[in-house]
């Protein structure tokens, strides 16, 4: 943390810093941004609050180890405190959640601006002993005297903000709009279990609602584009894009059929594909699959192959343009809608191309 822009700050003036960092990341602890916050909520001063947090921390713990995972938070505060430079401060408000304040600057564009650079540096981040790791930032946002007027009133807001960013896909910020995050209600993990189960029952019901599988097909791909709100997904053969849903805030307005085999070769046992990041492909040497996507400004993807006794018969796949870190919940749903469109293709005796050969 830089002491010299600590002390130029008024509320900082009057602190005893000694102990005002947290031990890992050097940046502020918990106490003294949080009390940052109070103290320009007190003197009425316009500022912006980001509550920001580390994508799927947790497996990077499982995978890599706790030491390493410490490693990554020193190296992304750091990362953070650099981009956002004299227009701010930062803190660790929790494990794995950093708390940035712009004191001063509101207008939506400007922390739009500030939020942007903070993501596109933190994706940018290399790990030494981790090279193939890619680490993303899911960021929720709120202003003042904008979105409210106290400390708590803030800090709800954010979490809603965080929360809707979660929910797109993490990998991105959310600046609170009322207009669009008033009506959030945060759910806890027993009912994001029952959306889950919800969602998979609500696919059941639309692909076996009648006896016209191309139709049932079609409404459950719109389905799970919009619900999802994904910029593409589709449905393919072994030679060309059979259905498809394009999401209409998507700045790639045409895909294009991809060569099966090429996807094939990636996959698990369970017919299961998924990448976060484009750029992993270079260095597991998938070259090909990488020139494919990247001519379709495709960052990231999630594949499940459809087959009928073992014979592949297609793909269902679901294309990001931006770096997304696929949730258990959305693959859980992709296996199921491709494992139950395969059993129903199966029941009906054709194959894709058969059942879309117009």
């Amino acid at each position: 943390m830089n002491i010299g822009k600590l002390q130029s700050i008024d509320f900082f003036k009057n602190q005893d810093l000694q102990y005002a960092f947290d031990g890992l990341t050097k940046v502020l602890n918990r106490e003294m941004i949080s009390s940052y916050l109070a103290y320009l909520v007190q003197t009425k001063s316009p500022f912006t609050v980001c509550l920001c947090d580390v994508d799927n921390f947790k497996s990077v713990n499982d995978n890599y180890g706790h030491m390493l995972g410490d490693e990554i938070l020193q190296i992304i505060a750091a990362d953070i405190e650099n981009t956002i430079g004299l227009k701010g401060v930062v803190g660790r408000y929790g494990g794995d959640e950093f708390m940035i304040i712009l004191d001063g600057i509101t207008e939506y564009n400007d922390v739009w601006e500030v939020c942007h650079k903070i993501n596109v540096s933190a994706g940018r981040l290399k790990y030494e002993k981790a090279e193939e790791l890619n680490v993303t930032l899911t960021t929720g946002i709120t202003r003042f005297p904008i979105d409210g007027q106290t400390y708590e009133e803030l800090l709800a807001k954010a979490d809603r903000a965080l929360y809707r960013g979660k929910m797109k896909g993490r990998n991105c910020f959310v600046i609170y709009l009322a207009a669009k995050h008033s009506n959030i209600l945060i759910q806890s993990n027993k009912e994001k279990l029952y959306s889950s189960m919800e969602m998979i029952s609500r696919v059941f019901n639309i692909l076996t609602a009648g006896d016209d599988l191309k139709k049932s097909i079609k409404s459950v791909i719109q389905y799970l584009s919009s619900y999802l709100m994904i910029d593409h997904i589709c449905l393919q053969s072994s030679n060309k894009i059979c259905v498809e849903q394009i999401h209409a805030l998507c700045v790639v307005k045409e895909f294009e059929f991809i060569e099966n085999e090429m996807i094939f070769k990636e996959m698990n046992s369970s017919g299961l594909f998924f990448l976060n990041a484009r750029k992993t492909l270079v260095q597991t040497g998938s070259m090909n699959l990488h020139a494919a996507l990247k001519n379709q400004q495709i960052q990231s993807l999630l594949a499940i192959k459809i087959e009928n006794n073992g014979e592949a018969l297609g793909i269902l796949r679901a294309d990001s343009t931006n770096i997304k870190v696929w949730q258990s919940a959305e693959m859980d749903l992709f296996v199921v809608t491709g494992k139950l469109i395969s059993v129903l293709l199966s029941k009906s005796g054709m194959t894709l191309d058969e059942i879309f050969k117009d």
